[in-house]
């Protein structure tokens, strides 16, 4: 993995590639894109996402609608967006709200099973 992830990943507290790749097989995991629309266009994710766009400050949609999106605070989630630092709000916000399976998988190219197949 390249220095900039390795820096990334300290800074936003990235869960493993490992814990990753587990969480991602789980039947009732959650993949949470929270890239701007303009993103999502310019490049897809390939598996079924709920979106729910923040910015590095500020996480609206989850703020308001964490509990209608995803019911269950144990499923697991995986976070992402282009370099993991909107996805690290998404999780504390999450985490906040009582969350415990929550994970910030970094940039979208980061994780291998984040990359379009």
């Amino acid at each position: 993995m390249s220095t900039d992830y390795q820096e990334r990943a300290k800074t936003f507290n990235f869960a493993s590639v490992e814990k990753i790749q587990a969480a991602a097989a789980s039947p009732h995991v959650v993949f949470l894109d929270v890239r701007t629309m303009t993103e999502i266009e310019a490049q897809a994710f390939h598996l079924p996402t709920l979106h729910a766009p923040c910015t590095p400050h500020q996480c609206e949609l989850l703020d308001a609608k964490a509990e209608e999106l995803i019911p269950s605070k144990d499923t697991p989630i995986i976070i992402f967006c282009r370099s993991g630092r909107r996805a690290s709000k998404a999780q504390e916000t999450l985490e906040a709200k009582g969350y415990t399976h929550v994970m910030n998988a970094g940039g979208i190219d980061d994780v291998p099973v984040l990359q379009t197949q």
